[in-house]
């Protein structure tokens, strides 16, 4: 997650300064007359949405920084959609003063808005996507948001259980109802990965050699048990 609050961040910053540099690249004043253009401040709306654009990608980067480093995990987690959204209807709002055109007022700021809106709800439907376990010679991967790959002599242990521990906190990563993905924290286990689709057993739960535990399972517990089973099979070759 940090990494893509990072990533995301300077988008928009590299934005605002592309959008000043190039004001014929705004879409909707681009497609104007000359006549309509000459009635569009366009110095003082390329500036404020450079100035717009590179406050949210601060907000960004600089609130999740802040927020993660004083524990307030929840709160860093939703710096980036919250500022995006209320960022972007900010300058949507405001955009339309420098279009002096009584006819035809900008639409750059709902073209913004509405991209914007696409991209946080394409972050959260992918946040929905279940994880998939894939077992590939002597490589194990988990898809998806979060999803990485281990070596089969990386793991020490795997077991099937009905029951894990409580969920304390949620360190780094994306949870909404049953679905859990990313770093947690747990009663007894501590720092955990979770590739969790549903809310009840049964759980695999793989140890990697420094004693972190990876738990993951899916709503078809015949998936969660054939990957118990490829998993074992993989690690006794």
């Amino acid at each position: 997650m940090a990494i893509l609050n990072i990533i995301i961040g300077f988008f928009f910053i590299g934005l605002g300064f592309l959008v000043k540099a190039s004001p014929d690249l705004i879409a909707g004043y681009n497609t104007m007359s000359m006549d309509k253009k000459k009635n569009v401040d366009i110095d003082g709306l390329s500036t404020f949405l450079r100035n717009g654009l590179i406050t949210i990608g601060l907000i960004i980067i600089v609130g999740f920084g802040f927020f993660k480093l004083t524990g307030f995990n929840m709160i860093a987690n939703s710096v980036m959609p919250i500022s995006i959204l209320v960022g972007v209807t900010i300058l949507a709002i405001y955009s339309n003063r420098f279009d002096h055109n009584k006819d035809n007022k900008s639409k750059l700021p709902f073209i913004v808005f509405g991209a914007a809106t696409i991209f946080v709800v394409a972050l959260f439907i992918y946040g929905y996507l279940p994880s998939k376990t894939i077992v590939q010679n002597d490589t194990l991967q988990f898809t998806g948001m979060y999803g990485f790959k281990m070596q089969s002599s990386d793991i020490s242990n795997v077991e099937l259980t009905d029951k894990i521990p409580a969920i304390t906190i949620r360190t780094n990563g994306f949870s909404s109802g049953a679905s859990k993905k990313g770093s947690f924290k747990l009663d007894k286990y501590g720092k955990c990965k979770l590739f969790l689709n549903a809310d009840k057993g049964p759980f695999l739960i793989i140890t990697n050699r420094l004693g972190e535990k990876i738990i993951l399972n899916d709503k078809d517990t015949i998936v969660t048990n054939a990957n118990y089973n490829n998993i074992q099979a993989m690690i006794n070759k």
